[in-house]
């Protein structure tokens, strides 16, 4: 397959529908597919999808989203069952995907969070994999490349190929070493719970929950008017794809959440509200404020962390232990399991937890149970 582009000059380089079509084809009938893309997420609020890389066992190419080319092909493929998708550390990859393509794979492979299970270690990098694995040392130059410039040099472009290429080595190899282990349908569900409702709602609220944590400790009216201005503030960079901060800090946020200005005056006084959002958007801050200060009734304000119980601090620190012991046993990184923050909330009493659920709940949730109470072992 040829797919020359005359701006590029690249042989692995798409950017006619021709040439897609033809590669679609192709890659329908491979194995697996490696996914990759290149973005930018300076000056926007979305990510703007600049490069999507792909391999398959034959071929690496790189597809160009700045050309003008039909992707309903790309969205069947990713879609798919088959061929199963490699990616390498997906979440990002797969919030691009998901804004550019309004679509998310139902089946993928995850080699960094399969290289945790497997003993590689925290949050390894791709190229740490490659070295070890293939005993290839990647080139770090093109780190920074600017992605949307065209056109890209050849020496780019094979930067961006080489992040693909090595992902078939890296799945059979990790694959193997899962099943050996018995932790296949352990990242199985860890990548299913990338890309489910729960995981999409956890990452629209997340915003909300940042500033509501600056917040703590304040009353519950002043938390209801940060998360009241924070939800404006994310649809309003969402209707101009601007970054969040450029539409109202979140130091702003929170001191007009403390102060609750009631006029324009009160309002210009506040440190850090730029002189053209009070003359833009003033009257309309004014009114979401007052608005925030009758809280919906299933709202909860959070409260300021208080000093810990000295037993339930013990009892946190035991389970820490415990599931560092654990895990050093079995060949994991221990924040591949569960994170310091979650075995705290599992010692002060909190049960809604991912540690408590799948596959680590008979990994580990069950004799932390136990730590705790004999009597909380029964419960679901």
């Amino acid at each position: 397959m040829t797919t020359t582009s005359h701006a590029n000059r690249h042989p692995l380089w798409i950017d006619r529908q021709a040439d897609l079509d033809a590669w679609i084809e192709h890659a329908e009938s491979a194995p697996w597919l490696g996914v990759d893309t290149e973005f930018e997420r300076v000056r926007t609020f979305f990510p703007r999808l600049c490069l999507l890389q792909m391999a398959t066992p034959d071929q690496a190419v790189c597809i160009d989203p700045l050309a003008d080319l039909d992707w309903d092909g790309i969205r069947e493929l990713i879609t798919q069952s088959q061929p199963t998708k490699i990616f390498h550390a997906a979440r990002q990859d797969l919030e691009v995907l998901h804004h550019y393509l309004s679509v998310l794979p139902t089946h993928f492979f995850d080699t960094q969070m399969a290289g945790a299970l497997c003993g590689y270690g925290e949050q390894v990098g791709y190229a740490q994999l490659v070295k070890e694995i293939c005993n290839v040392s990647l080139p770090k130059a093109f780190t920074r490349t600017p992605w949307c410039r065209r056109p890209l040099g050849s020496e780019e472009i094979q930067y961006a190929l080489d992040d693909v290429h090595y992902l078939g080595i890296l799945y059979q190899t990790l694959h193997a070493a899962l099943r050996q282990r018995g932790r296949l349908s352990w990242l199985a569900d860890d990548c299913a719970a990338l890309v489910s409702n729960e995981a999409l709602q956890q990452a629209e609220a997340a915003p909300v929950n940042r500033v509501l944590r600056a917040c703590a400790g304040m009353d519950w009216q002043s938390q209801s008017v940060a998360a009241a201005l924070t939800k404006w503030r994310e649809d309003l960079a969402r209707r101009k794809d601007r970054p969040r901060e450029w539409m109202l800090s979140t130091d702003v946020v929170v001191e007009l959440a403390r102060s609750r200005p009631k006029d324009l005056q009160q309002l210009a006084g506040v440190p850090g509200l730029e002189k053209a959002t009070l003359k833009r958007r003033g009257e309309e801050l004014l009114e979401i404020i007052r608005a925030g200060e009758s809280p919906a009734p299933d709202f909860t304000p959070v409260s300021k962390p208080g000093r810990p119980d000295p037993r339930l601090r013990a009892l946190g620190n035991a389970m820490w232990k415990h599931l560092g012991e654990l895990c050093e046993r079995e060949g994991l990184p221990t924040s591949a399991v569960a994170p310091r923050d979650e075995i705290r909330a599992l010692a002060a009493g909190e049960r809604d937890l991912r540690i408590l659920s799948g596959w680590r709940r008979k990994f580990v949730g069950e004799s932390l149970l136990a730590l705790a109470s004999p009597a909380d072992t029964s419960r679901p």
